[in-house]
Order: C-alpha cells, then sequence, then structure tokens
C-alpha cells in the first residue's frame, strides 16, 4: 500500500506539472497542515465530548437499562457467553459506543470483551464463534448517531450532512446480517 501511494503521489505530482497548475498545487500544499490541523482539533473535541456522554450513561445506570432491553438479541447473536457478566458489560458499551459513533471508546471495550472471550475460548489456535460474531458487528459499522462522519461533512462544508444517513444504516445492517449468515454456514461449532 506504501508503495501504491508513494507511485500515486509522483504520477500526480507530474500530471500538475505538466497541466500548469503549480500555483494550485502549492495553494494545497500550504493549506493542507491547517486543515488537517481543524479537523484533528474537532474530532478529538467531539470524541471528548460523546465519551463523557457514554461516561454519564454508565455511571447513571443507563447502560444496565440498555443491557436489559438488547439481551435477548445478545443472546441470540452471541450465546450463552452473555452470562458472563463482565463480557457482557464489555458487549454491550462496545454496541453503544458503536451505535453513537464513537469508534476509538467502541475498540476499547471491544479488544476487552475480545480479550474476555478468549479466556473462555476452547480452541486457543483459532477464534470462537463468539469472537468471530464481534468482529463482524464492529466491522460493519453500524452507527445509529455517526457523531463523528457528521461532524466531518458539516465542517467540510456540506450542503446535506445526513444525505447519506439511510444508505449507511442498509448497509450496516446488510453487512451484519450477510456476515452472519455466512460464519453460521461456514462454521459449525
Amino acid at each position: 500500500m506504501a508503495r501504491i501511494w508513494k507511485w500515486s503521489v509522483v504520477v500526480f505530482l507530474i500530471i500538475g506539472l505538466c497541466c500548469h497548475q503549480e500555483e494550485a498545487m502549492m495553494n494545497a500544499l500550504m493549506d493542507t497542515p491547517y486543515m488537517v490541523w481543524d479537523l484533528f482539533f474537532n474530532v478529538i473535541l467531539s470524541a471528548c465530548l460523546w465519551g463523557g456522554f457514554l461516561n454519564v450513561i454508565q455511571k447513571t445506570g443507563f447502560m444496565n437499562y440498555f443491557s436489559f432491553l438488547l439481551k435477548p438479541l445478545f443472546h441470540l447473536i452471541y450465546g450463552s457467553v452473555i452470562k458472563n457478566k463482565v463480557i457482557y458489560t464489555y458487549l454491550s458499551s462496545n454496541i453503544l459506543a458503536n451505535l453513537f459513533g464513537l469508534g476509538t471508546l467502541a475498540t476499547i471495550s471491544g479488544v476487552k470483551a475480545f480479550q474476555k472471550l478468549q479466556e473462555l475460548n476452547p480452541h486457543s489456535k483459532r477464534p470462537s464463534r463468539p469472537m468471530l460474531t464481534l468482529v463482524i458487528i464492529n466491522t460493519a459499522g453500524l452507527s445509529l448517531f455517526p457523531s463523528t462522519l457528521l461532524m466531518i461533512r458539516q465542517q467540510m462544508g456540506s450542503q446535506n450532512i445526513y444525505a447519506f444517513y439511510p444508505y449507511m444504516l442498509l448497509i450496516g445492517i446488510s453487512i451484519i446480517i450477510i456476515g452472519l449468515i455466512m460464519q453460521r454456514v461456514i462454521d459449525h461449532e
């Protein structure tokens, strides 16, 4: 991938020079650090805001209501492994963070859930069904409120920052359903 990136930059620079776009290239080169800084700053602030919101949800006990509502669905998807309270807590916080579009926070709880699932894994050389399920659900990236994506679209001047939303939901749900069906068909545990 690094080679593709490196040669793409070289090819684009040559094309820009051949098309006499030196001024536009220099302007873009000079503006890029400012754009990256603004984007980085806004993403960090957004992550702090929603991370704090997630902490409020956990401290107020809302997580217990959320977990109670999703327990039948989790039992259907993950099986009996959710009887372990620690694993169930990590899985619940992972799903909640994903639904709020907090990828970084979801990663932390997902890794912890994965580690706990590995402790229960009877086959240490390959992942168990709940581990693969966790990977499929996290990879799908289903989010009811993709805060970071909405913030980026707004910052970049999108006319309709919600235009992608129905497609994102449809694609995320489809990926989860297809992925879980394929996993169940391939893996006969």
